[in-house]
């Protein structure tokens, strides 16, 4: 399955201006464990950092599990301070990354 994001937030902002961001990431987040049907396992695959870079400073961090449902879906805000790019990092096990990035300019 290939890795999808969806990244809802404003295109432009003033300074200083508190802005939501919104991210829905398209993973099956599986918990591992169970039989495969060819006598092996299923390992534990699940997205387990979200982390999001704007203006060279990290503003967000999210350590997940295998309590964390499908299709994660994550809300938070930050304080718009010039414009740039927001990067958004995905970790999963194994060591895949997965990177988004969104500009927000900033008048």
């Amino acid at each position: 399955m290939p890795f999808n994001a969806r990244i809802t937030m404003p295109a432009e902002a003033r300074a200083g201006d508190i802005i939501e961001i919104r991210v829905l990431a398209r993973h099956p987040m599986d918990r591992g464990g169970q039989s495969d049907g060819k006598g092996g396992i299923v390992p534990r695959k699940i997205l387990n950092r979200l982390t999001a870079t704007y203006a060279g400073e990290q503003v967000f961090r999210l350590d997940m599990n295998t309590g964390i449902s499908a299709n994660p879906f994550v809300s938070f805000t930050t304080r718009a301070v010039e414009t740039g790019d927001i990067v958004f990092e995905w970790r999963e096990d194994g060591g895949a990354t997965y990177t988004r990035t969104s500009r927000l300019v900033v008048t």
